[in-house]
């Protein structure tokens, strides 16, 4: 029987020459990342999930199509970009749920203002990906989890994964005012049947340092709240891994595997991506 590979439930690609984005530069990462320039951790991952990387609105659609005619045979599901408020949200739906891959998709919210995640339109389309039968990514920091936490409440319908693990204070640690203010939203989203992603933590870290000591707290904190059976595994490539941060997808690979324990591996590691994004095989 052939060994189970890693199924990379967050990773981004891009080319700035073909789209807009215009947070790349301030990143340090304005040049083109394509699926040959993914660590596999020495063979470890190959089967991918492709997340929106936040390219100008008016590209979102087109981002996807070139995703998934990019030759990549490891890619398993694309998190397409969408506008949950756009007035023609129904007809995106429609044209994204036609493209094989396109498994759910991604509302920018991590610098959206409080008040927008009580918006009557937000709240509507996220109840339409829910008629839609796509899952939503919801990427937030930690300070807006209890706006995230009441938006999911109003939509129960939805079916919710967490990135990053709402971006914790890794430099201040779980220990901290942040970090028990952070689990304690955590457990309130647990409680309404959100999954979780144990990705991009090392993009919230000031040093490689900070992110081996305070990571496996945080981790573990992150599964206490959720069990093993609503966590997956993401690199967040290349944003929080790599050269940019100094930790090696294999690096986040181990940390992560140590943290859950190797009973919950298989799990983390492939088995609840595969279920939450309806990944066959």
């Amino acid at each position: 029987m052939a060994a189970k590979v890693i199924l990379d439930a967050h990773v981004h690609v891009w080319d700035p020459d073909r789209f807009r984005y215009d947070w790349l530069g301030a990143a340090g990462l304005d040049r083109p990342y394509l699926p040959g320039a993914l660590e596999d951790a020495a063979g470890e991952v190959d089967e991918w999930i492709f997340v929106e990387a936040d390219a100008a609105p008016a590209s979102a659609f087109d981002e996807t199509l070139w995703v998934s005619s990019l030759t990549w045979p490891g890619l398993r599901a694309i998190v397409a970009g969408i506008d949950l408020e756009s007035c023609d949200l129904a007809a995106r739906l429609v044209r994204l749920s036609a493209i094989p891959l396109v498994r759910g998709v991604r509302h920018g919210l991590q610098n959206a203002p409080a008040e927008s995640f009580c918006s009557p339109r937000l709240r509507a389309g996220l109840r339409q990906v829910a008629a839609a039968a796509l899952r939503f990514d919801a990427c937030v920091r930690w300070p807006q989890l209890p706006d995230l936490v009441e938006l999911v409440r109003s939509v129960p319908e939805a079916v919710v994964v967490l990135d990053h693990a709402g971006k914790p204070p890794v430099d201040a640690g779980l220990h901290s005012d942040e970090g028990r203010a952070w689990a304690r939203s955590l457990t309130a989203l647990a409680a309404e049947g959100v999954f979780v992603k144990l990705s991009g933590l090392g993009a919230e870290a000031s040093s490689p340092e900070v992110l081996r000591r305070n990571a496996p707290d945080l981790l573990r904190a992150a599964v206490d709240a959720f069990g093993p059976d609503r966590c997956m595994f993401g690199s967040d490539s290349p944003v929080s891994t790599g050269e940019r941060t100094g930790v090696a997808t294999a690096e986040w690979v181990t940390l992560v595997r140590e943290t859950v324990g190797e009973g919950a591996w298989p799990l983390v590691s492939r088995e609840v991506a595969r279920m939450f994004y309806g990944i066959d095989g």
